[in-house]
């Protein structure tokens, strides 16, 4: 079978204070929005490294490390491409740590629905993520304080770093907590499939697979790119 053909590109992006120029490389051919996850995924390093850099230049130090998973109880908001291309990391996994992420996940969901936290309207994000933090309900993909599909993680999870002790991170209403300023870049995955593209709470990507949206549609790569990079206008 012959290989995929794909077109790469060097992507020059300003964000917020960033310059980006970044190689992105895509499937030429028409393909799902998930085939194009992982170049969404280096775009968002690219510009998490870019102010990791300047964060540097500036004398600021990163504190976050393998094994401070408190920032892993956070509400971690995912887009519907960014499920779809979960659900099938999972299905690629052996049937025992299938069975136990599937233990994982269904006890969240009886945490969050036994909270009243499934539904979210009436409340603001801020308002809805401290009720959710205070649950100190886990990520189902956290092991041993770290995350197990790090390669594979969310976008959002990726633009989140902190400067301030770590063990503030625990706190009820995380004062203290210094965020680096990472421009949020996550947020344009949200409407790549559609106007009604919204997001839902990582942890229950489980309960969400049973009534998601189903599409077959089909751009190319650099299709998929441009309607990104079109979520990123403000």
């Amino acid at each position: 079978m012959a290989a995929e053909a794909h077109s790469t590109a060097t992507l020059r992006l300003t964000v917020g204070d960033l310059r980006i120029a970044h190689p992105l490389t895509v499937p030429s051919g028409r393909v799902p929005a998930t085939d194009v996850v992982p170049a969404l995924q280096g775009l968002v390093n690219a510009v998490v490294a870019a102010a990791e850099a300047g964060l540097a230049t500036n004398g600021g130090t990163i504190s976050c490390r393998k094994g401070c998973g408190a920032c892993c109880r956070q509400l971690v908001p995912i887009s519907r491409t960014e499920g779809e291309s979960l659900l099938a990391l999972v299905r690629s996994l052996p049937s025992d740590r299938r069975e136990r992420l599937r233990e994982r996940f269904a006890a969240a969901e009886t945490a969050i629905g036994n909270a009243g936290l499934a539904d979210r309207a009436g409340r603001s994000d801020r308002e809805l993520s401290l009720a959710y933090f205070a649950l100190g309900v886990p990520c189902p993909f956290l092991e041993d304080e770290s995350c197990s599909i790090h390669p594979d993680r969310p976008l959002v999870c990726r633009e989140y770093l902190v400067t301030s002790p770590a063990e503030l991170c625990a706190g009820p209403a995380q004062e203290g907590v210094t965020p680096v300023a990472v421009p949020k870049v996550s947020m344009a995955a949200r409407g790549l499939q559609g106007e009604s593209d919204d997001w839902f709470p990582l942890a229950l990507l489980m309960n969400w697979s049973k009534t998601r949206p189903r599409s077959d549609r089909r751009r190319t790569g650099p299709e998929w790119v441009q309607r990104f990079l079109k979520g990123l206008s403000p």
